[in-house]
Protein backbone atom coordinates (compact mmCIF):
# COMPACT_ATOMS: atom_id res chain seq x y z
CA UNK A 1 0.00 0.00 0.00
CA UNK A 2 1.16 3.48 -0.81
CA UNK A 3 0.84 6.18 1.46
CA UNK A 4 1.90 9.31 -0.06
CA UNK A 5 0.96 8.86 -3.83
CA UNK A 6 0.20 11.83 -6.18
CA UNK A 7 -2.62 11.99 -8.54
CA UNK A 8 -1.56 13.84 -11.52
CA UNK A 9 -4.03 17.01 -10.94
CA UNK A 10 -3.69 16.94 -7.19
CA UNK A 11 -6.17 19.58 -5.43
CA UNK A 12 -3.13 19.93 -2.91
CA UNK A 13 -1.18 21.79 -5.37
CA UNK A 14 0.00 25.33 -4.59
CA UNK A 15 -1.21 27.75 -6.99
CA UNK A 16 1.19 30.58 -6.04
CA UNK A 17 4.73 28.13 -6.16
CA UNK A 18 3.65 25.00 -7.23
CA UNK A 19 4.64 23.30 -4.16
CA UNK A 20 2.45 20.12 -3.82
CA UNK A 21 1.83 19.17 -0.24
CA UNK A 22 0.36 15.79 1.18
CA UNK A 23 -3.79 16.98 2.11
CA UNK A 24 -5.48 19.98 2.38
CA UNK A 25 -4.61 21.11 5.67
CA UNK A 26 -1.35 21.08 4.82
CA UNK A 27 -1.93 23.58 1.92
CA UNK A 28 -3.53 25.94 3.73
CA UNK A 29 -1.16 26.12 6.49
CA UNK A 30 1.57 26.63 3.25
CA UNK A 31 -0.28 29.04 1.70
CA UNK A 32 -0.83 31.04 5.16
CA UNK A 33 2.77 31.09 6.07
CA UNK A 34 4.79 30.98 2.98
CA UNK A 35 2.28 33.57 1.37
CA UNK A 36 0.13 35.25 3.95
CA UNK A 37 2.22 37.73 5.21
CA UNK A 38 1.87 41.32 3.91
CA UNK A 39 5.28 42.78 2.41
CA UNK A 40 7.24 44.74 4.69
CA UNK A 41 9.87 46.53 2.92
CA UNK A 42 10.56 47.14 -0.77
CA UNK A 43 13.86 47.76 -3.08
CA UNK A 44 13.81 51.64 -4.22
CA UNK A 45 15.75 50.69 -7.58
CA UNK A 46 14.66 47.64 -9.01
CA UNK A 47 10.50 46.95 -6.67
CA UNK A 48 11.61 43.92 -5.05
CA UNK A 49 9.39 43.32 -2.53
CA UNK A 50 11.00 41.88 1.05
CA UNK A 51 9.45 40.49 4.66
CA UNK A 52 12.54 40.81 6.31
CA UNK A 53 14.96 44.03 6.28
CA UNK A 54 18.17 41.83 6.44
CA UNK A 55 17.03 40.20 3.18
CA UNK A 56 16.54 43.82 1.61
CA UNK A 57 20.17 45.02 3.11
CA UNK A 58 21.65 41.66 1.61
CA UNK A 59 19.80 42.34 -1.71
CA UNK A 60 20.82 46.31 -1.92
CA UNK A 61 24.62 45.20 -2.54
CA UNK A 62 23.69 43.29 -5.50
CA UNK A 63 21.27 45.51 -6.68
CA UNK A 64 22.25 49.11 -7.77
Amino acid sequence: MKLFTKSEESSTKCKKCGSELHDAERLKRHEKIAHGRRVDVKCRNCGTEFRDPDDLRKHKKKCK
